[in-house]
């Protein structure tokens, strides 16, 4: 298999397969003359699904008035063999043709996609691009006639207009339809609640045809509406499907021009879905402003990703897939009931997953606070009376459906009930601390504190005897049902408890629980070394009901490095292990090893063979959260240079298109059957919403970002390439911009608008900050590097060599304090007290390590230290 290349370059080189264009002039352009496998792009109201770099569409998905698609396949892992669409050439004397399913030259964008190839003595480009503001997109074929003669043009087009539900994906195929001079417009009718009562309507904007049908049926000896325009040369029947005797629908065109050599015909169709009662209205306005629709959405598109630059390295790979995963974040969101809401792809999966919003907004909290508050908002808007967040919202036949995380009296209905993933709750939690960090968002916090308790509430209804989160999924899963203590469930409750207390505090609510909670997350944090972890596997592994032991090496276990749950050893012996077993050197991490829960149908009671065949989907594929995962412990090992190169590799667009079947996609996933070449890399969902999201987030990690359950730190990293690398974050509900240069482990400078400030922690009592320089190198003074509390009042006084700083958390808490010193310290003193005995000193290179662990004797403390 040959790799492909990325070039980015001034002007495109035609001998290599891809190649960026654009980053020049302001566009984000991917052209390719190689086999692009699947394409999804839309705007908030369609998208469009295509595959194998062959311009006619597999998938329209609407999202208004009500999530409709338009698809006619019959096996989902097959569906890139069904197209939805044809176009038919006859050029001057030679005979009828469809155009010939071949690779054309594709240049994408995330908000448009074009086809250039040859065909008939004729160069054929086809254009797809989306409006901003209505519920359209716009196809535009282009034929340029490139022999030395003058010819007669005939162009054929035909779409399907038969609906597929949303949920239970029903065909809907009986409709009435109607026919519009002004526009040539065809308007298929739903009226049906199933449906939304929907309208799909075709209009022209460019040249007219010369004749239509909007009756896929015939009434003659051909087999279909294809066949017989291949068959005669007879106009389309002109025909409409009436009201009181509803038919099969299409939309099928025949266009007419003469032209002489160099001259083009220029086809143009809007399609789109709205309500049947105000359908006229909108074609009205798209008819004279669908050009200026298209404008604004790519504006909006580029505005979004490439002029608010949220991570700035000199890495052109890096940066360009950073604006790319913008585009990403901004692309994937859709209509749903009244709003625009994240959802997951373009083209599929036309619900919204809670899930999906969360680990997105994990990294968007860092630079866009207004979407992470929107979609809170969101989610807490669709919670049930108990106040318990939503898994799932969707429209479904008649009305639109809510799924609730983790609830049902399953315990009493027995094991065929399994509620909906509980893990919605802990990255609810996660999210909900982060945006209090990121914001200091009071008054918003107390009103998402009552849902944050049924969160806790409700997910601790899965805690064991054992002090074990217990589930029926394996992993990160929501399939399966064989319930027993879960590694991954108990790292995000470790996770999750310890940030309702940082919450609780900051709010200054429920005070009394807060021990308790910390106590309960310590005993969870113990148990899930003692019992999950196996000193053979070297990991953290998980049960079975019946009490027999999981050995399999889930991704999902990794999280326990990136929360800072491990000791040193066992740390290193995590990321070792997974990359013994889960690693794939060209595309990453396994989702699992052993690869066999088609094994297991049974014994897991998955439903049928859901998970996968191994190196499939749930048993084995490549997800980039595992990716993402991977690289945040390397770097909790201190593996910085490793975790680059790995995402790099494996998470960058370069490294993607380079890999094996590799195309310019933030993917869902990919199969990793290395036996199998036609299949091996081959990607699914590529434009996919929280692969932009943990692509950011990792590398905000990279480069130094901390976030622990109370505080914001910087541990910086730059690798030898390059010079510096700025970074948007966002304090106290600013985005600030944080610097870093230099060259080193250490910090030798912290500057704070201009101001030395001893800490890399920022203090919560710095007000109006704009800017924050972090210069590595020879460390001059001690500074604070990590603490579990909020921090305030920092300063240090290089005559009596004394650091001195304020810690805030509640009484009880067990404090954990990290000091970097070119010193080494004389006293420690907390309250006036001397402490010096409760700290650790580790001499490293040129610098001292002090470490500071005690429980808290009051809410706030203060400490001094002293330095020979």
């Amino acid at each position: 298999m040959i790799n492909s290349i990325i070039k980015i370059t001034y002007l495109p080189l035609l001998l290599i397969p891809f190649y960026l264009v654009g980053q020049n002039n302001n566009l984000l352009t991917i052209e390719s003359n190689k086999e692009v496998g699947q394409i999804e792009i839309g705007n908030p109201y369609v998208g469009i699904e295509i595959h194998k770099s062959f311009p006619l569409l597999n998938r329209i998905s609407f999202y208004y008035p009500v999530a409709n698609s338009i698809d006619i396949s019959n096996d989902y892992w097959k569906r890139e063999n069904f197209r939805i669409m044809s176009v038919g050439l006859k050029v001057g004397n030679s005979p009828k043709r469809f155009l010939k399913n071949q690779v054309y030259k594709v240049s994408q964008t995330p908000y448009s996609v074009s086809f250039e190839g040859n065909d008939s003595d004729s160069e054929i480009k086809i254009t797809y691009e989306f409006c901003k503001n209505e519920p359209a997109m716009v196809m535009t074929y282009e034929i340029i006639n490139t022999s030395d003669l003058e010819k007669e043009y005939e162009v054929y087009t035909r779409l399907e207009t038969t609906l597929r539900t949303c949920h239970t994906y029903k065909i809907i195929d009986n409709a009435y339809t109607e026919f519009q001079e002004n526009g040539s417009i065809i308007r298929t009718n739903y009226p049906f609640i199933e449906t939304g009562n929907a309208q799909v309507f075709v209009m022209n904007c460019g040249l007219k045809p010369s004749s239509f049908t909007s009756r896929k049926e015939g009434k003659d000896e051909f087999k279909n509406l294809d066949d017989r325009w291949l068959n005669t040369y007879s106009s389309l029947p002109n025909e409409i499907i009436s009201k009181e005797n509803f038919g099969v629908p299409v939309a099928a065109f025949i266009y007419k021009k003469l032209l002489a050599p160099g001259e083009s015909i220029k086809i143009i169709q809007v399609v789109g879905s709205s309500l049947i009662s105000e359908a006229i209205e909108k074609t009205n306005f798209l008819f004279k402003n669908y050009r200026e629709e298209v404008n604004e959405y790519e504006n909006y598109i580029l505005d979004e990703s490439i002029n608010k630059k949220e991570i700035i390295t000199g890495d052109n790979d890096l940066d360009f897939t950073s604006e790319w995963s913008k585009a990403v974040l901004t692309t994937n969101a859709h209509y749903l009931n009244g709003q625009i809401v994240p959802m997951p792809a373009q083209a599929e999966y036309n619900f919204y997953f809670t899930h999906d919003a969360l680990l997105t907004d994990l990294a968007a909290v860092n630079f866009d606070l207004n979407r992470v508050k929107d979609d809170l908002e969101y989610i807490i808007s669709l919670a049930d009376t108990d106040k318990t967040i939503p898994h799932a919202y969707y429209w479904k036949d008649s009305t639109y459906k809510t799924e609730f995380a983790g609830t049902g009296n399953w315990k009493k209905l027995g094991p065929s009930v399994v509620p909906s993933p509980i893990w919605n709750h802990f990255w609810f939690i996660l999210v909900s601390a982060r945006y209090l960090r990121h914001s200091e968002d009071k008054e918003f916090l107390n009103q998402l504190y009552p849902y944050i308790k049924q969160s806790i509430k409700t997910a601790l209804k899965f805690k064991g005897d054992d002090n074990l989160m217990w589930s029926f999924r394996p992993d990160w899963w929501d399939i399966g049902n064989n319930y027993g203590p879960r590694a991954y469930m108990t790292i995000l409750a470790i996770r999750a408890l310890r940030e309702f207390n940082y919450i609780s505090t900051y709010l200054q609510k429920d005070s009394l629980e807060l021990k308790f909670y910390e106590n309960l997350a310590n005993r969870m944090n113990n148990k899930l070394i003692d019992t999950l972890w196996d000193n053979k596997l070297n990991y953290l592994i998980s049960y079975y009901e019946d009490g027999t032991e999981d050995r399999h090496i889930y991704m999902g276990s990794l999280l326990a490095s990136h929360f800072n749950l491990l000791d040193h050893d066992k740390n290193l012996k995590l990321i070792s292990t997974a990359k013994q077993n889960l690693l794939d050197e060209k595309l990453g991490i396994y989702t699992l090893y052993p690869m066999d829960l088609h094994l297991l149908i049974d014994y897991m009671r998955f439903s049928g063979n859901e998970a996968g065949d191994p190196h499939y989907y749930a048993n084995g594929g490549i997800w980039p959260h595992g990716n993402a995962w991977y690289a945040l412990a390397l770097i909790n090992n201190g593996l910085n240079n490793a975790a680059l190169k790995f995402i790099k590799r494996t998470m960058t667009l370069k490294g993607i298109i380079n890999s094996p079947n590799g195309q310019p996609a933030l993917y869902e996933y990919r199969i990793s059957d290395k036996n199998n070449p036609a299949l091996y890399g081959k990607i699914d969902k590529p434009q996919f919403l929280w692969a932009g999201g943990w692509y950011f987030y990792t590398l905000y990690n990279l480069f130094g970002l901390r976030e622990n359950e109370w505080n914001i730190s910087f541990s910086p990293f730059i690798p030898q390439e390059m010079d510096s690398v700025h970074l948007v974050v966002n304090i106290s509900g600013v985005p600030l911009n944080v610097d870093i240069t230099g060259k080193g482990r250490m910090l030798s400078s912290i500057l704070f608008d201009g101001k030395e400030i001893p800490s890399a922690v920022i203090p919560e009592d710095i007000n109006n900050l704009k800017q924050i320089n972090l210069i590595l190198g020879k460390i001059d003074t001690p500074y604070l590097n990590s603490a579990n509390a909020i921090v305030t009042s920092l300063r240090y006084n290089k005559e009596t060599k004394t650091l001195e700083f304020d810690l805030e958390s509640f009484e009880g808490h067990e404090i954990k304090l990290q000091i970097i010193s070119p010193l080494v310290s004389q006293k420690i003193f907390l309250n006036g007290d001397d402490i010096s005995g409760n700290v650790s000193k580790l001499k490293k290179d040129n610098f001292y390590e002090i470490n500071l662990q005690h429980i808290s004797v009051q809410k706030k403390n203060h400490y001094s230290i002293k330095f020979n």
